[in-house]
């Protein structure tokens, strides 16, 4: 079997993790012998456009990149210029446009394939339906979080969106959370399947050693939806009411950094910045609790990773933060912020000062068997599964035509 697979969310020069995840699984992917096109497909914008945009606080993160993890990947690329940008705000049509004109042909050039596998669908999803009824081939998606949370909540974007799902052979979500809310807002679910995000066991994992201090981490772009902004209430309170004195360390970079950095001044706090998987596997073992605050969230990685590391989370019921953190952890719920940040800020001090705990090496053992490999084998069953339907589809087709 081969793929198009195209990653919509991927590295580019000032975010060069973005998508990680989706390179993650085309490694997965070929180790079980699946032939992949990896494609790393977005739009940018003009140099004039960008600027104005950049008034805005809006960054679409650069070039495209070529490479991630040892992922070679085919860089297709539409650039809008002000125009261009303009009329996407009053729907698909100047999108589909643009995708057509500057990236239709170059992946209609590559894709020899069987089936065509797309991460993060607007808008490239526009011409991905275009080119799967052009070549008669079955397309899946992919959705991650904030394509259904924001982009299906757009009345714009909305019925281009949910026409692209049901037309699909299959559509993947990384939790059921974001499947209800897919269909909540309109969404079917008849096509739908639900497979978690992995990790990668050979570099998270429970590491030897006594830590010689406590630890509490968030690890995350430093971003409103993260939750990132809670932090300092939440670390304060940490620091109120826990009989140990822990450290603090917060991995990952966004805009609130350097509000971040002056409301947590006199706190013994740590910024890494953005960290790659060795590197951040490394600081998890420096950890006792993880806190993940996130207002939204398809399916946290991190939780799982961190649990591989002998990390506890301790999250805000937000999306599939629950599902991730499962047995081992803590889940807690508020509308309020201030008692939010009381009820994260106590369970993290129970189990700080070991009034709560969980079996630590049972913990890491159920996260070790969240494997990219284990999950994608879900992913594998699921291709081989339309390409059956799609076969028997075409050969009614043959019959009928005689």
């Amino acid at each position: 079997m081969k793929i198009l697979y195209i990653n919509a969310m991927g590295p580019r020069r000032n975010t060069p993790l973005g998508g990680i995840f989706v390179s993650q699984r085309i490694l997965a992917l070929k180790k079980m012998g699946v032939d992949i096109i990896p494609v790393n497909a977005g739009i940018t914008y003009s140099p004039v456009t960008r600027l104005l945009l950049g008034l805005k606080n809006i960054h679409d993160g650069g070039n495209l990149a070529a490479k991630q993890l040892g992922v070679h990947y085919q860089v297709i690329r539409a650039e809008m210029n002000l125009l261009d940008t303009w009329r996407t705000r009053t729907g698909s049509k100047s999108y589909e446009k643009v995708l057509y004109r500057q990236m239709y042909r170059q992946l209609e050039q590559i894709c020899d394939a069987d089936l065509i596998h797309l991460h993060w669908c607007w808008p490239v999803g526009l011409i991905v339906l275009r080119l799967a009824l052009e070549k008669n081939i079955p397309y899946v998606l992919t959705f991650h979080g904030s394509d259904i949370n924001i982009q299906l909540q757009s009345p714009v974007i909305r019925p281009d969106l949910l026409n692209l799902m049901e037309r699909a052979a299959s559509v993947e979500f990384i939790s059921n959370a974001l499947l209800e809310r897919a269909v909540v807002s309109g969404y079917s679910g008849k096509n739908a399947a639900v497979i978690y995000n992995g990790i990668d066991t050979g570099i998270f994992f429970r590491r030897p050693g006594k830590k010689e201090k406590k630890c509490v981490g968030f690890v995350g772009n430093l971003i409103p939806v993260k939750g990132a902004d809670r932090l300092p209430a939440i670390f304060w309170k940490i620091k109120e009411k826990c009989k140990v004195e822990p450290i603090f360390v917060i991995v990952g970079q966004g805009v609130l950094e350097g509000e971040l950095r002056e409301k947590l001044k006199g706190l013994p706090v740590t910024f890494t910045g953005q960290l790659l998987p060795d590197k951040l596997s490394e600081v998890y073992s420096h950890m006792d609790v993880l806190v993940v605050p996130s207002r939204s969230e398809g399916y946290s990685c991190v939780i799982k990773e961190a649990q591989a590391c002998g990390v506890v989370p301790v999250g805000n019921d937000a999306g599939g933060i629950r599902e991730a953190v499962g047995r081992y952890g803590s889940v807690v719920a508020s509308p309020d912020e201030k008692e939010l940040a009381e009820c994260l800020a106590r369970e993290a001090c129970g189990y700080l000062e070991g009034k709560l705990a969980v079996n630590l090496d049972e913990m890491a053992k159920e996260a070790q068997g969240c494997s990219w490999v284990k999950r994608q084998e879900q992913s594998l069953l699921n291709y081989e599964r339309i390409r059956k339907e799609s076969s028997k589809v075409n050969g009614n087709r043959q019959i009928h035509s005689q």
